[in-house]
């Protein structure tokens, strides 16, 4: 087990210089704003802490909530979900890669909440519990009724019922769909290491149409 965490560890950094190395520095995780350690981008960054994907994976402190997953997690049983009489599946309460998202921007938790540290490691420009301010975009709360359904089935039922949705979902690049349990999650559509857009952060194409085809028809 240990043997395998080194290897993705290795692999992730490798990744990384590897598309530093071609040019494409713009494309990791250091020059968005996910990127929390003292060389942050972004408003919201550690007054210390240099190491940048700390805050969220760990190697040796991780949590069975995700993949080396090393922040603290939202408890999931209080959020307000997405509900409209038009849907042919109700979400469910955030589960998967939507939970581990919203560890961060529910705004309930501290940005530095880092597992095996006494406590939050200090941040600037957050609340006065460590996390995102309310007033900021990339806090979302615990209300998700104006958002994309997060964490709901999408299956060939869903699909038929709904008659605007495509079965299969289909993305020739295989970048943009539900994850293996078959919701659609916050990362079904943004890709929380990088961007391929300028203009729309973490997106995972260039364009708004080029993700939402892949799942809607019209």
């Amino acid at each position: 087990m240990r043997i395998k965490v080194f290897a993705i560890i290795a692999f992730i950094i490798l990744s990384v210089h590897s598309s530093i190395e071609s040019g494409n520095e713009e494309r990791t995780i250091f020059n968005t704003k996910h990127n929390l350690s003292v060389s942050g981008k972004g408003p919201i960054k550690s007054s210390s802490e240099t190491r940048v994907c700390v805050f969220c994976h760990s190697s040796h402190n991780a949590s069975k909530d995700g993949p080396l997953w090393g922040h603290e997690t939202t408890k999931s049983n209080s959020f307000k979900t997405y509900d409209r009489s038009t849907l042919a599946s109700k979400p469910e309460q955030p589960n998967g890669a939507t939970k581990l998202c919203l560890s961060c921007h529910d705004g309930t938790i501290a940005v530095g909440a880092i597992r095996g540290l006494s406590k939050p490691s200090t941040m600037s420009n957050v609340g006065g519990g460590g996390e995102i301010p309310a007033g900021r975009r990339s806090n979302l709360g615990t209300d998700l009724t104006g958002t994309h359904p997060v964490s709901i089935q999408f299956s060939q039922t869903t699909a038929v019922n709904a008659k605007h949705l495509r079965w299969p979902p289909h993305d020739p690049a295989d970048k943009v769909g539900t994850d293996r349990d078959g919701y659609v999650q916050c990362t079904s559509c943004h890709d929380p290491h990088s961007s391929k857009s300028e203009k729309y952060p973490f997106w995972k194409k260039e364009t708004f149409d080029e993700v939402c085809i892949v799942c809607h028809e019209f």
